[in-house]
């Protein structure tokens, strides 16, 4: 485990630490919040702590995709395809770090927001959603990496998930309010219901849960369908 953790770029010392569990989190909310104070006067704790859990979620799915990227580049993947390319360790390893650097992002920050007043009733609805929705991202990590993993850039579809996380999970405005055709898009992604739990009260995660399921499908078909063709480059194009 250490291993795994040491490979993480935003691991490498403690500036990077800091910027990616704090500096950036903190960048996030203030954004949002001052977005959503122009239009609704007020200061919402909901979009505060809403963008501390969908951060964590983004986190893993950098953290998984770093990790398998990593392993590519050290060539580790094709010993890995050769011998046992579904080794539960293996795999479990991968899915512990990620979940861990998300958890840990989100217990930092919602912590920091309770210190400036976050309502003890949204902390424990972003507690229980904080574990789930670091799942939901180490799956997409793990499925970006899967349909970029002979791809000129490995991070493609990582950076892309990263980059769209923050509209289709509804943090700002809630999905329903979205025009038809993004919120198709919003729920192809597994954190909308996420949000809606922690701003409206809504219990039911079972389109999220379903979304993931898919995501999960998908990975793993990219990746056993490429095991072959990987096996017989023995060669990344990055």
């Amino acid at each position: 485990m250490a291993t795994q953790f040491s490979s993480l770029s935003f691991l490498t010392n403690w500036k990077t630490r800091i910027v990616y569990f704090l500096i950036l989190p903190i960048i996030n909310i203030l954004l949002l919040v001052l977005i959503d104070l122009q239009y609704s006067n007020q200061f919402n704790w909901y979009v505060a702590s809403a963008s501390v859990i969908i951060d964590s979620g983004a986190l893993s799915i950098q953290a998984m995709s770093q990790l398998m990227i990593t392993d590519a580049n050290l060539g580790i993947d094709l010993e890995l395809i050769a011998k046992n390319p579904y080794s539960f360790y293996y795999w479990m390893t991968k899915l512990v770090t990620s979940l861990i650097s998300g958890i840990i992002l989100g217990i930092i920050n919602l912590l920091l927001l309770l210190l400036f007043g976050l309502p003890l009733s949204i902390l424990i609805k972003c507690s229980l959603m904080l574990p789930l929705t670091c799942l939901f991202g180490t799956v997409l990590g793990f499925t970006s990496w899967s349909m970029s993993w002979q791809m000129k850039n490995p991070y493609y579809f990582s950076n892309l998930f990263i980059s769209i996380i923050t509209i289709v999970s509804g943090v700002l405005v809630i999905i329903s309010d979205y025009p038809k055709w993004l919120m198709v898009i919003s729920y192809a992604f597994p954190f909308c219901e996420v949000v809606d739990f922690i701003k409206l009260n809504k219990n039911n995660l079972s389109i999220s849960i379903l979304v993931t399921f898919i995501w999960f499908i998908i990975g793993t078909l990219f990746y056993v369908f490429q095991i072959k063709a990987v096996l017989n480059k023995k060669i990344h194009q990055y």
